[in-house]
Parts: structure tokens; sequence; C-alpha cells
């Protein structure tokens, strides 16, 4: 009876020590796994340069993850209209919405794309940019036509455009110098971003550049013969025509939607 007891006690130390060596086997191989597959992850999502964690490294000699020099975050930012001239990416805005800029972006239709100035000019504010291309459709400017005083006009910022899509005109030309050179005045209500976006006649042409206000509802723009010239002085070929651009049916302000964007000026 005690041989059977003693007999039945060593199959059963047996069996518990098969079992706890089957554990610690298991255990082994799940540390094995976990081990490889951390390191395969480390390696696919650049954590390799980093260096990779043996159970008796110390913690000191993996390299730190530091910045050395925090980048420059703007903290100003102005922002204007601008329009394209060609095909090639090139648009016209206003001198003072994009001179001393750290960073200069254009947005259109949910798009931003990285901007720079290839000219400022020196005797109006008007100011050549460029994109990697064009979106939407370039501008038309008139071969010999002009606008006259009281002729109807349409200028908008780049973001009233939606809720003025409909528009045929908004301003009126006060005085023109009776050719497409020198400043056109028109009264019109266009506020704050502005600056920069072409006035289009009825032809759907662009007569002007928005640049300043100067009274409550007069405002200066650039007119197209200054614009034209200081494209011509940078080498950039513009289209010309007398025709109109628009149909009898498409608004003025959807003209200036296809071929304008939002300019933004980010400043240090």
């Amino acid at each position: 009876m005690i041989k059977s007891r003693h007999a039945d006690g060593v199959r059963r130390c047996r069996r518990l020590a098969t079992v706890i060596q089957g554990i610690a086997v298991g255990f082994g191989l799940l540390g094995l796994t976990i081990s490889a597959a951390w390191r395969a992850e480390a390696h696919d999502i650049g954590w390799a340069a980093v260096g990779q964690f043996a159970p008796n490294q110390q913690r000191s000699e993996v390299s730190p993850l530091a910045r050395t020099q925090e980048p420059t975050v703007p903290n100003r930012q102005k922002t204007g209209t601008g329009f394209f001239v060609d095909d090639k990416g090139h648009m016209l805005t206003a001198r003072h919405a994009a001179e001393d800029c750290s960073r200069l972006i254009v947005f259109k239709e949910g798009r931003a794309l990285a901007a720079q100035v290839v000219a400022l000019s020196p005797s109006t504010d008007i100011a050549l940019i460029k994109v990697t291309k064009t979106l939407g459709l370039a501008a038309v400017f008139p071969s010999t036509v002009g606008v006259s005083t009281n002729d109807m006009v349409f200028a908008s910022a780049y973001d009233k455009l939606a809720t003025n899509r409909g528009m045929f005109a908004n301003a009126t030309v006060a005085g023109s110098p009776g050719s497409q050179s020198g400043a056109l005045q028109i009264d019109t209500d266009v506020t704050f971003g502005a600056s920069g976006a072409p006035v289009l006649d009825s032809r759907g042409l662009v007569q002007g550049i928005i640049s300043r206000r100067t009274g409550s509802s007069r405002v200066v723009a650039v007119g197209a013969g200054d614009a034209k010239s200081f494209l011509a002085s940078k080498g950039v070929r513009v289209a010309e025509d007398d025709r109109s651009q628009i149909v009898a049916t498409t608004s003025r302000a959807s003209r200036a939607a296809s071929i304008s964007a939002r300019v933004t000026c980010l400043q240090n």
C-alpha cells in the first residue's frame, strides 16, 4: 500500500515537472516572438537609427530624440487675392500683399500651393508671383479697349466669390485715365482681402488690379496697361483680346472665380 502511494506520488511529480517545463518553453517562445516582431516593426517605421534594446542594455546608450532647434513659427499673416495670367503658374497680386513674407501660399478650391515672389513692381502696387501650375483659367487682358467713367465693372476678394457667383457688377468706374495706362478709380464696397483682385469689365477682360482704398467707397486700381508692361518686362506673355470671354448667361463673378485665388502671406 505504501509502495503504491509512493509510486503515485512520483508519477504526479513527473507530470507536474513536465507541465512546468512546457509552460517555461511556451513563455520562452512567446518572448522570442514578441522580440522578433518588435525588432521588425521598429525597422519598418524608421526606429533602426535610434537603436534596439537588449536585456542588459543601459537606457543611456540610446541616442536621444531631441530637436536641436525649434522651427520658426510665423506669428502674423495677411490675406489678399491674386489671379493667374498664363498657363505656367504665374499670378498677379498687389505688391503690398506679397512683400516681406517668410512664406507665401496660394489657396484655391481646397488646394494649397507654395508660391514664390518673382518680381515686385518698383513703380506700381503689383507683384508677380509663381506656383507650380495654374489652377483654373488664365486671365485675358484687353488688346486695345479700355473703360470709361460710369461703366459697370466687377471686383471681389477671392473668399467672397462663393457668395457672389451670380453677380454681374458691383462697382462703377469713377475715374479713368482714358487709356489702359495709369490708375483706375472705382466706387465699390470691396473689403479686406480684395488687394490684388482683378477688375473685370462687361466682357470679362482684366481692366485693373485692386490696390488700395482712398475713401469710404473709393478704390484705386492699377491699370491694365501698366500691368501688361510690367509682365512683359519680366518675360511673361499674356493673352490679349477685345472679344468677350464670358457668355451672356455667365456672370463676371463666375469669371473672376475661375481665374482668381487667395494669396496668404505669412510673416515672422
